[in-house]
């Protein structure tokens, strides 16, 4: 009696309280789990995969990156954004968003401009409110850097630039498979597929100037116009991997093209890799 009391005693849960099994133990420990990875996948981090080449050299295709979803979370009170590391984006930052065209499908591009920017594009040359941009994360940096171009003269009413969401109707649309193109319609009639001249168009409030750092081969807000910032999903953070793919690969999407993706994947996983790449913080 006095050695079953004893062993009661110093069960792992105290007496009277059943010690677990092991598969139930494993059981518990996979659902805590489970429940960090969703709600960090849903509040705090997720997924993103870069398709194509509309960010080099920048981001590469194949780039996998992880991206902050937490940091432009909308609050309550002003305090938040105070002690909190959240803030609104700002011109410069690599953003994952929605696309306008088909909200299921993310991209991914940079910050050109915000709510009350003008925005103008002069022989691939970009303006921001008058000044040119020159920043280091353009490819046509090289072109222009040391050189200068005389701004453009504003005319006196600039237009807003129009969010598709809001005004099909200034769109052209084009579907294919797994694939959807908007074309702003430039009254101008100048340079429409090459987007080499744009605008002056003005962004409105509440919304970005998205554009590609690789601007020659990127569909970006001169085509879907201005995004709203409610359809930004998070700033990009990391490169966890990066692995050379070619193109668009990910409309390829038949079993056989998943099989043959996959199988990639697998056989050249140490080849193909950029190991150089991984832990990479975009700027």
């Amino acid at each position: 009696m006095a050695k079953a009391r004893a062993k009661a005693e110093h069960a792992p849960y105290g007496p009277g309280v059943p010690a677990k099994g092991m598969v139930r133990e494993y059981w518990e420990t996979i659902c805590v789990v489970l429940i960090f990875v969703l709600f960090a996948r849903t509040w705090i981090f997720q997924n993103s995969n870069i398709p194509s080449g509309s960010m080099k050299n920048t981001l590469l295709v194949g780039d996998r990156l992880l991206v902050n979803s937490f940091i432009y979370g909308p609050t309550l009170w002003g305090w938040e954004r105070t002690i909190l590391p959240m803030r609104e984006p700002k011109r410069g930052d690599i953003v994952v968003f929605k696309f306008p065209g088909n909200p299921q499908v993310p991209f991914i591009k940079r910050v050109i401009a915000k709510g009350g920017d003008t925005v103008q594009v002069v022989n691939n040359h970009v303006f921001v409110n008058g000044k040119m941009l020159v920043e280091g994360y353009t490819l046509l940096d090289a072109d222009i850097k040391g050189t200068y171009v005389e701004p453009p003269k504003l005319p006196a009413v600039v237009p807003e630039l129009p969010d598709y969401l809001q005004q099909p109707e200034m769109f052209d649309v084009e579907t294919s498979p797994g694939r959807v193109d908007v074309t702003l319609k430039d009254p101008k009639g100048v340079d429409v597929m090459g987007r080499s001249y744009f605008g002056p168009y003005r962004i409105p409030k509440g919304h970005l100037f998205m554009m590609g750092d690789n601007r020659m081969n990127s569909e970006d807000s001169r085509y879907w116009g201005s995004l709203d910032e409610r359809m930004v999903l998070g700033k990009a953070w990391i490169i966890w991997w990066s692995f050379k793919e070619g193109d668009y690969d990910y409309l390829k999407n038949s079993p056989g093209d998943m099989v043959r993706r996959l199988a990639d994947k697998v056989g050249h996983f140490f080849g193909k890799t950029r190991w150089d790449r991984i832990g990479m913080r975009p700027r």
